[in-house]
Protein backbone atom coordinates (compact mmCIF):
# COMPACT_ATOMS: atom_id res chain seq x y z
CA UNK A 1 0.00 0.00 0.00
CA UNK A 2 0.72 3.60 -0.41
CA UNK A 3 0.10 7.31 -1.36
CA UNK A 4 0.59 10.51 -2.76
CA UNK A 5 1.87 13.63 -0.38
CA UNK A 6 4.96 16.02 -0.38
CA UNK A 7 4.74 18.13 1.77
CA UNK A 8 4.10 21.50 3.93
CA UNK A 9 3.21 23.01 6.80
CA UNK A 10 2.98 25.27 10.34
CA UNK A 11 4.44 24.32 13.88
CA UNK A 12 1.92 25.12 15.88
CA UNK A 13 -0.39 22.30 14.46
CA UNK A 14 2.34 20.02 15.99
CA UNK A 15 1.41 21.46 19.12
CA UNK A 16 -2.66 22.01 18.60
CA UNK A 17 -3.31 18.61 17.05
CA UNK A 18 -0.74 16.43 19.01
CA UNK A 19 -2.09 12.32 19.75
CA UNK A 20 -2.59 13.38 23.22
CA UNK A 21 -5.52 16.14 22.24
CA UNK A 22 -7.16 13.48 19.81
CA UNK A 23 -10.57 11.57 20.78
CA UNK A 24 -12.21 9.15 19.42
CA UNK A 25 -15.96 10.21 19.11
CA UNK A 26 -18.86 7.27 20.01
CA UNK A 27 -21.43 7.68 17.63
CA UNK A 28 -24.74 5.63 16.33
CA UNK A 29 -24.87 3.61 13.08
CA UNK A 30 -26.52 6.99 11.40
CA UNK A 31 -23.86 9.31 12.97
CA UNK A 32 -21.10 6.47 11.84
CA UNK A 33 -22.11 6.77 7.92
CA UNK A 34 -22.29 10.43 7.76
CA UNK A 35 -18.78 10.78 9.58
CA UNK A 36 -17.32 7.80 6.84
CA UNK A 37 -18.71 10.20 4.04
CA UNK A 38 -17.57 13.03 5.53
CA UNK A 39 -14.16 11.67 5.92
CA UNK A 40 -13.62 9.78 3.53
CA UNK A 41 -14.61 13.58 1.25
CA UNK A 42 -11.64 15.21 3.07
CA UNK A 43 -9.32 12.54 2.74
CA UNK A 44 -10.02 12.80 -1.00
CA UNK A 45 -9.05 16.06 -1.44
CA UNK A 46 -6.56 15.59 1.22
CA UNK A 47 -4.68 12.88 -1.00
CA UNK A 48 -5.32 14.78 -4.28
CA UNK A 49 -3.39 18.17 -2.79
CA UNK A 50 -0.73 16.05 -1.47
CA UNK A 51 -0.55 14.82 -5.35
CA UNK A 52 -0.39 18.32 -7.11
CA UNK A 53 2.02 20.00 -3.82
CA UNK A 54 4.26 16.30 -5.10
CA UNK A 55 4.22 17.48 -8.86
CA UNK A 56 5.48 20.84 -8.03
CA UNK A 57 7.83 19.93 -5.64
CA UNK A 58 9.39 17.94 -8.55
CA UNK A 59 9.18 20.46 -10.57
CA UNK A 60 11.04 22.77 -8.56
CA UNK A 61 13.96 20.42 -8.10
CA UNK A 62 14.18 19.83 -11.78
CA UNK A 63 14.85 23.46 -12.37
CA UNK A 64 16.58 24.10 -9.30
CA UNK A 65 19.06 21.72 -10.01
CA UNK A 66 20.00 22.95 -13.58
CA UNK A 67 20.75 26.19 -12.11
CA UNK A 68 24.19 26.08 -13.28
CA UNK A 69 23.06 25.44 -16.69
CA UNK A 70 20.40 27.85 -17.07
CA UNK A 71 22.82 30.59 -15.85
CA UNK A 72 25.10 29.52 -18.73
CA UNK A 73 22.44 29.48 -21.18
CA UNK A 74 21.59 33.30 -19.99
CA UNK A 75 24.57 34.13 -21.03
CA UNK A 76 25.23 32.91 -24.48
CA UNK A 77 21.11 33.31 -25.42
CA UNK A 78 19.77 35.74 -23.35
CA UNK A 79 16.24 35.69 -23.24
CA UNK A 80 13.11 34.16 -21.17
CA UNK A 81 12.95 30.81 -23.07
CA UNK A 82 16.00 28.79 -21.80
CA UNK A 83 15.78 25.77 -21.99
CA UNK A 84 13.97 25.43 -25.41
CA UNK A 85 14.70 22.17 -26.95
CA UNK A 86 15.69 20.34 -23.79
CA UNK A 87 12.93 19.77 -22.16
CA UNK A 88 11.77 16.39 -23.32
CA UNK A 89 12.56 14.38 -20.51
CA UNK A 90 10.13 15.68 -18.64
CA UNK A 91 7.41 17.75 -21.17
CA UNK A 92 5.17 15.96 -23.57
CA UNK A 93 6.41 16.68 -26.96
CA UNK A 94 9.14 18.66 -25.61
CA UNK A 95 7.17 21.53 -25.13
CA UNK A 96 7.85 22.92 -21.20
CA UNK A 97 7.60 26.37 -19.46
CA UNK A 98 9.41 29.50 -20.76
CA UNK A 99 12.24 30.12 -18.33
CA UNK A 100 13.70 32.61 -17.51
CA UNK A 101 16.58 33.36 -14.77
CA UNK A 102 17.72 36.49 -12.67
CA UNK A 103 21.15 36.29 -10.63
CA UNK A 104 21.76 39.14 -8.34
CA UNK A 105 25.20 41.24 -9.01
CA UNK A 106 26.69 39.37 -5.55
CA UNK A 107 25.75 36.14 -7.50
CA UNK A 108 23.21 35.01 -5.06
CA UNK A 109 19.76 35.25 -4.84
CA UNK A 110 19.07 33.94 -8.03
CA UNK A 111 15.45 33.54 -9.04
CA UNK A 112 14.36 30.85 -11.81
CA UNK A 113 11.03 32.06 -13.42
CA UNK A 114 8.68 29.66 -15.00
CA UNK A 115 5.88 30.52 -17.05
CA UNK A 116 3.48 27.61 -18.15
CA UNK A 117 1.39 30.26 -19.96
CA UNK A 118 -2.12 29.06 -20.68
CA UNK A 119 -1.03 25.22 -20.16
CA UNK A 120 2.04 22.79 -20.42
CA UNK A 121 1.60 18.84 -20.47
CA UNK A 122 3.31 16.75 -18.49
CA UNK A 123 4.41 13.36 -19.48
CA UNK A 124 1.87 11.58 -17.29
CA UNK A 125 -0.55 13.77 -18.72
CA UNK A 126 -1.17 16.53 -16.36
CA UNK A 127 -1.51 20.05 -17.12
CA UNK A 128 0.35 22.96 -15.59
CA UNK A 129 -0.82 26.61 -16.38
CA UNK A 130 0.55 29.80 -14.23
CA UNK A 131 3.77 31.03 -13.24
CA UNK A 132 6.18 29.56 -10.15
CA UNK A 133 9.43 31.64 -8.86
CA UNK A 134 11.82 29.34 -7.29
CA UNK A 135 14.34 31.92 -5.32
CA UNK A 136 17.57 30.27 -4.15
CA UNK A 137 19.49 31.70 -1.41
CA UNK A 138 22.68 29.36 -2.01
CA UNK A 139 24.47 27.37 -4.20
CA UNK A 140 22.62 23.76 -4.45
CA UNK A 141 24.15 21.71 -1.57
CA UNK A 142 24.70 24.13 0.90
CA UNK A 143 23.95 24.04 4.03
CA UNK A 144 21.51 26.44 5.41
CA UNK A 145 20.17 27.56 1.70
CA UNK A 146 17.04 28.55 1.27
CA UNK A 147 14.10 28.03 -1.56
CA UNK A 148 11.12 29.84 -1.34
CA UNK A 149 8.66 28.97 -4.20
CA UNK A 150 6.12 31.46 -5.20
CA UNK A 151 2.94 29.74 -6.83
CA UNK A 152 0.60 32.59 -8.62
CA UNK A 153 -1.98 31.79 -10.48
CA UNK A 154 -1.16 28.21 -11.03
CA UNK A 155 -3.12 24.65 -11.77
CA UNK A 156 -2.48 21.58 -12.04
CA UNK A 157 -5.28 19.66 -14.06
CA UNK A 158 -8.48 21.26 -12.40
CA UNK A 159 -6.68 21.93 -8.66
CA UNK A 160 -5.45 25.56 -8.39
CA UNK A 161 -2.94 27.13 -6.94
CA UNK A 162 -1.28 30.09 -5.15
CA UNK A 163 0.75 30.68 -2.34
CA UNK A 164 4.35 30.45 -1.13
CA UNK A 165 6.45 27.50 -0.01
CA UNK A 166 9.46 28.03 2.24
CA UNK A 167 12.59 25.03 2.16
CA UNK A 168 15.51 25.07 3.94
CA UNK A 169 18.32 22.65 3.29
CA UNK A 170 20.62 21.31 6.11
CA UNK A 171 23.24 18.54 4.92
CA UNK A 172 25.99 18.24 2.31
CA UNK A 173 24.53 15.62 -0.36
CA UNK A 174 26.84 13.52 0.17
CA UNK A 175 25.96 11.33 3.65
CA UNK A 176 22.96 13.97 4.68
CA UNK A 177 20.32 15.36 2.71
CA UNK A 178 17.39 17.08 5.23
CA UNK A 179 14.56 19.54 3.81
CA UNK A 180 12.57 21.17 6.21
CA UNK A 181 9.28 23.51 4.75
CA UNK A 182 6.85 25.55 6.07
CA UNK A 183 4.34 26.89 3.55
CA UNK A 184 0.68 28.82 3.56
CA UNK A 185 -0.57 27.77 0.27
CA UNK A 186 -4.35 28.05 -0.99
CA UNK A 187 -6.10 25.55 -3.02
CA UNK A 188 -8.89 25.73 -5.49
CA UNK A 189 -10.53 22.37 -5.80
CA UNK A 190 -12.79 21.61 -8.66
CA UNK A 191 -16.13 22.29 -7.49
CA UNK A 192 -15.04 25.07 -6.25
CA UNK A 193 -14.12 24.67 -2.64
CA UNK A 194 -11.58 26.77 -1.20
CA UNK A 195 -8.76 24.97 0.86
CA UNK A 196 -6.47 27.31 2.95
CA UNK A 197 -3.43 25.06 4.39
CA UNK A 198 -0.35 25.91 6.42
CA UNK A 199 2.06 23.99 8.22
CA UNK A 200 5.50 22.10 8.41
CA UNK A 201 7.04 18.67 6.82
CA UNK A 202 10.29 17.71 7.08
CA UNK A 203 11.90 15.42 4.19
CA UNK A 204 15.10 13.48 5.27
CA UNK A 205 16.75 10.94 2.67
CA UNK A 206 17.75 7.30 4.05
CA UNK A 207 19.37 6.15 1.05
CA UNK A 208 19.90 7.45 -2.71
CA UNK A 209 22.56 9.89 -1.59
CA UNK A 210 25.21 7.78 -2.93
CA UNK A 211 23.64 7.82 -6.53
CA UNK A 212 23.00 11.75 -7.28
CA UNK A 213 22.10 10.87 -10.42
CA UNK A 214 19.76 8.25 -10.33
CA UNK A 215 16.66 8.89 -8.36
CA UNK A 216 14.57 5.24 -8.54
CA UNK A 217 16.74 3.86 -5.38
CA UNK A 218 16.23 7.37 -2.91
CA UNK A 219 14.48 6.70 0.05
CA UNK A 220 12.22 9.40 1.62
CA UNK A 221 11.18 9.72 5.25
CA UNK A 222 8.77 12.88 5.81
CA UNK A 223 6.93 13.79 8.72
CA UNK A 224 4.71 16.58 9.86
CA UNK A 225 1.46 18.56 10.08
CA UNK A 226 -1.08 20.81 8.44
CA UNK A 227 -4.41 22.77 9.50
CA UNK A 228 -6.50 23.71 6.67
CA UNK A 229 -9.82 25.63 6.69
CA UNK A 230 -12.50 25.77 3.95
CA UNK A 231 -14.02 28.58 2.31
CA UNK A 232 -17.51 27.09 3.94
CA UNK A 233 -16.29 27.60 7.13
CA UNK A 234 -14.96 23.93 8.31
CA UNK A 235 -11.25 23.29 9.64
CA UNK A 236 -9.65 20.38 10.04
CA UNK A 237 -6.23 18.98 10.82
CA UNK A 238 -3.85 16.36 9.32
CA UNK A 239 -0.90 14.91 11.26
CA UNK A 240 1.54 12.52 10.47
CA UNK A 241 1.85 10.18 13.23
CA UNK A 242 3.95 7.55 11.77
CA UNK A 243 6.41 8.63 9.40
CA UNK A 244 5.62 8.61 5.54
CA UNK A 245 8.06 6.46 3.21
CA UNK A 246 8.16 7.59 -0.25
CA UNK A 247 10.50 5.55 -2.92
CA UNK A 248 11.95 7.01 -5.88
CA UNK A 249 10.68 4.12 -7.89
CA UNK A 250 6.83 4.58 -6.78
CA UNK A 251 4.28 7.46 -7.57
CA UNK A 252 3.05 7.13 -4.03
CA UNK A 253 4.06 6.44 -0.65
CA UNK A 254 4.54 2.78 0.29
CA UNK A 255 4.60 3.30 4.23
CA UNK A 256 3.02 5.39 7.21
CA UNK A 257 -0.16 6.65 9.06
CA UNK A 258 -2.15 10.19 8.86
CA UNK A 259 -4.10 11.13 10.97
CA UNK A 260 -7.20 13.89 10.67
CA UNK A 261 -9.11 15.66 12.99
CA UNK A 262 -11.22 18.21 13.56
CA UNK A 263 -11.71 20.33 16.43
CA UNK A 264 -9.65 17.45 18.70
CA UNK A 265 -12.04 14.84 17.31
CA UNK A 266 -10.21 12.24 15.54
CA UNK A 267 -11.97 11.84 11.94
CA UNK A 268 -10.11 9.06 10.26
CA UNK A 269 -7.09 7.16 10.10
CA UNK A 270 -5.00 6.61 6.85
CA UNK A 271 -3.03 3.75 6.78
CA UNK A 272 -0.38 3.82 3.47
CA UNK A 273 0.72 0.34 4.03
CA UNK A 274 3.93 -1.84 4.96
CA UNK A 275 6.27 -0.56 2.05
CA UNK A 276 4.76 -2.28 -0.93
CA UNK A 277 4.68 -0.52 -3.78
CA UNK A 278 1.10 -0.45 -5.38
CA UNK A 279 -1.78 2.51 -5.53
CA UNK A 280 -3.73 1.42 -2.13
CA UNK A 281 -4.92 2.76 1.47
CA UNK A 282 -7.04 2.23 3.94
CA UNK A 283 -9.14 4.49 5.96
CA UNK A 284 -10.37 3.95 9.32
CA UNK A 285 -13.49 5.63 10.85
CA UNK A 286 -14.98 4.91 14.37
CA UNK A 287 -13.90 0.76 13.72
CA UNK A 288 -15.19 1.43 10.34
CA UNK A 289 -12.05 0.00 7.69
CA UNK A 290 -12.35 1.40 3.58
CA UNK A 291 -10.31 1.03 0.91
CA UNK A 292 -9.23 4.00 -1.14
CA UNK A 293 -7.35 3.85 -4.68
CA UNK A 294 -4.85 6.21 -4.99
CA UNK A 295 -4.87 8.34 -8.22
CA UNK A 296 -3.26 11.38 -9.29
CA UNK A 297 -6.57 12.94 -10.40
CA UNK A 298 -8.88 11.69 -8.41
CA UNK A 299 -8.79 9.61 -5.08
CA UNK A 300 -11.61 7.70 -4.74
CA UNK A 301 -12.80 5.93 -1.65
CA UNK A 302 -14.79 2.67 -1.44
CA UNK A 303 -18.08 4.55 0.20
CA UNK A 304 -21.07 3.63 -1.50
CA UNK A 305 -22.61 1.08 0.91
CA UNK A 306 -21.88 3.91 3.65
CA UNK A 307 -24.31 6.07 1.00
CA UNK A 308 -26.91 3.90 0.42
CA UNK A 309 -27.02 3.28 4.08
CA UNK A 310 -27.72 6.59 4.65
CA UNK A 311 -30.39 6.91 1.94
CA UNK A 312 -32.32 4.14 3.52
CA UNK A 313 -31.73 6.17 6.79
Amino acid sequence: MKTNTLSIFILLAITLFSCENIVTPELSDTDTNELVLKSAEIAENDILIESVSDEFVVEAEFFAEMEGLLKQLARVKGGKNLMEGHQGMRYHDGFGPAVSVDTAETGYPVVITLDYGEGVELRNGRIITGLVSIELSAQRGTDGAIRTITYSNCTIDSVGINGVVTETFNGDLLTIRTVNSISAVTFVMADGTVIEREGTHTRNWLAGLDTPEERDDDVIEITGSVTAQTSSGNTWARNIVEALIRTGDCRHHVQGVVEISQNGTLLASLNFGDGACDNLATMTVNGETIEIELQDRKPKANVEKYRSQGKRN
